[in-house]
């Protein structure tokens, strides 16, 4: 083998079994033209799309693009593409069989690919028999994301709206039986505005002792009374029914808010690049296989010629 090595050697194999190295070359390239031809393997095209997310809420410490990944690597979007398009028959696999699901999945992951770039984009590459269907089901699957990414938003969303829902629920509650009190109050007390009453029927006390006029003195001493008695209630209900009220606008405003992101129709990815039908197929590469069949072929054959004269020379040796 050492000796195969060596220039020398090598030109003298060369040398000696040119007519038998011609016609292995020449048969393996005549084989590998056939065996890669479109009769044995089925050529595909490939289709594409580079695109960016947008809109997307990453989870723990994944960014956008890792997010993304997660959505398009979901089983679930996998088998939508399979249904869409028919897949197991293109692939002829027996739907009826206990490992469809794995076969189906490992077959589809053969013909796609979907990776993240050095600029956080995703690179999306399809490959299949027919052009058109590789471009349909790039497209296809971008629009699965968006559904999928748009359903679970959604599902959080709602989730979101119930609660505020019921805390404005629970708000109206209490501002309810707040006012409700508070309306008792001014009915049977005649407590309107502690503040401001105390202060005029504190002068109007006054002025009716210095007048002397009972009617009237009696009237503001009974409405004191009831300011003294009740009016303490009164304003710290009226300070709780403000600050609740408050409250209740906020959670309004949330809510308001989360019901609108509730109903949009969003997208999440920004298409910089768009998939179009391939004009020219993508595998096999038949000009690589030519290639390397044909090397190998000549390769491995001046090993066999070496080995095969080397023993020769070492047969003629003995008998000498």
């Amino acid at each position: 083998m050492d000796n195969f090595f060596k220039s020398s050697s090598i030109l003298k194999s060369i040398l000696n079994w040119k007519w038998h190295l011609l016609i292995i070359i020449g048969a393996a390239i005549l084989l590998s033209i056939v065996f890669s031809g479109p009769y044995f393997i089925k050529p595909k095209y490939k289709s594409y799309a580079i695109i960016y997310p947008s809109n997307i809420a990453p989870y723990s410490t994944e960014n956008n693009t890792e997010q993304m990944l997660q959505l398009f690597n979901s089983e679930d979007l996998l088998f939508d593409i399979v249904n869409q398009f028919k897949l197991y028959i293109e692939y002829n696999i027996d739907t009826t069989d206990k490992n469809y699901r794995t076969s189906i999945i490992q077959q589809l992951k053969e013909n796609l690919s979907v990776k993240k770039t050095e600029y956080e984009s995703v690179l999306i590459e399809i490959y299949d028999e027919n052009p058109n269907q590789a471009c349909d089901m790039v497209k296809e699957f971008i629009n699965r994301m968006n559904f999928k990414a748009r359903q679970l938003q959604r599902e959080k969303t709602a989730e979101v709206v119930k609660l505020l829902n019921n805390e404005l629920i629970d708000k109206r509650q209490q501002i309810d039986t707040i006012e409700s009190r508070m309306q008792f109050l001014r009915k049977e007390y005649n407590i309107l505005d502690y503040d401001i009453q105390v202060k005029e029927y504190s002068k109007g006390y006054v002025k009716s002792i210095s007048g002397g006029h009972g009617n009237a003195k009696n009237d503001i001493s009974s409405t004191l009374d009831n300011l003294k008695q009740y009016g303490g209630e009164y304003r710290l209900l009226d300070s709780y029914l403000l600050g609740l009220i408050t409250a209740y606008n906020e959670v309004k405003k949330d809510y308001d808010k989360s019901v609108s992101d509730l109903n949009k129709e969003l997208t999440y990815a920004n298409i910089v690049t768009s998939p179009v039908p391939a004009d020219r197929k993508s595998y096999p590469v038949r000009w690589l296989i030519i290639t390397i069949t044909t090397i190998s072929s000549a390769v491995l054959s001046l090993m066999l010629f070496s080995l095969l004269g080397a023993r020769r020379k070492k047969q003629e040796h003995i008998t000498q």
